[in-house]
């Protein structure tokens, strides 16, 4: 019982939402209550980077045209949007013309994700993997280079297409990690 105690006060400690979730939930083994639970406790920590005290190279989204922040605005936004921010302003440097404004159905074709594996690790970099014309065999091959750049894998190519958005966001978050 001490444990599931402690299972439920850390992540108030993360600011982790917990609605609708307590001890019983945990003894009686509900699978979905449980999982969101530690599904935002995952994201914190893939998201912990993402501001300017741990990452101070966020300052070039500052002048970034587009969104016309100062430092304390940045400062103030989520980690989320800074991902996105920082994913947008890469693929704008590489001449990418989309913008990508969600973790789902933005990158569901994979081609943002090539073109910000290629503009990131020239050394891995395929442009023949936006000549792909099936998503599915696109995706995989994104994933093949995030292999080689070194990024762990938290979603499959289907994980791509069918644009499930946390897994999106969670690779992501590895690419800024290992940029």
């Amino acid at each position: 019982m001490r444990i599931i105690h402690f299972a439920l006060t850390l992540p108030r400690q993360l600011d982790v939402l917990l609605s609708n979730i307590g001890t019983q939930d945990f003894i009686e083994g509900r699978r979905h209550l449980v999982l969101g639970v530690i599904s935002q406790i995952i994201k914190i920590q893939l998201l912990a980077d993402l501001n300017l005290k741990n990452t101070p190279q966020l300052v070039e989204l500052v002048g970034d045209s587009k969104y016309s922040l100062d430092v304390e605005e940045l400062m103030c936004l989520p980690p989320e949007t800074i991902l996105l921010r920082w994913m947008n302003f890469q693929l704008k440097k590489g001449g990418y013309s989309k913008t990508v404004t969600n973790f789902s159905y933005d990158v569901k074709d994979a081609e943002a994700y090539a073109h910000l594996l290629n503009d990131l690790a020239l050394e891995h970099s395929n442009h023949s993997t936006l000549k792909v014309k099936d998503t599915l065999e696109r995706a995989k091959l994104v994933l093949e280079y995030a292999d080689k750049m070194g990024c762990k894998r938290y979603l499959t190519a289907k994980d791509i297409v069918d644009d499930s958005p946390n897994l999106n966001l969670a690779f992501v978050a590895h690419i800024f990690q290992h940029r």
